[in-house]
């Protein structure tokens, strides 16, 4: 999924445009199990709309900062621009 990279850059693989440093990429937990950022794991999430997915959604959105937020906003709507979380993430 975080293949795609260029220097120290991730290059979103739906679309070029969406671009974020490799080290923001990743966390790690108190127990210092590492985690892909959840913004970046619902942006691929969200091509589905399966139940599971929007479930996920909605257990993690009260979870996001503003900041994560809004990078999930932007490239979601770049990728699926009538995306029905879109109205969510305001």
């Amino acid at each position: 999924m975080i293949a795609d990279t260029h220097d120290d850059l991730y290059i979103c693989r739906r679309s070029s445009a969406i671009v974020r440093s490799v080290a923001t990429l990743g966390r790690i937990t108190t127990e210092g199990i590492p985690y892909l950022a959840p913004e970046i794991q619902l942006l691929y999430k969200a091509k589905g709309l399966r139940p599971k997915d929007e479930d996920d959604f909605t257990q993690t959105l009260p979870f996001l900062n503003q900041e994560r937020r809004c990078w999930l906003k932007d490239a979601l709507s770049l990728i699926s621009p009538h995306h029905p979380w879109l109205s969510r993430l305001e």
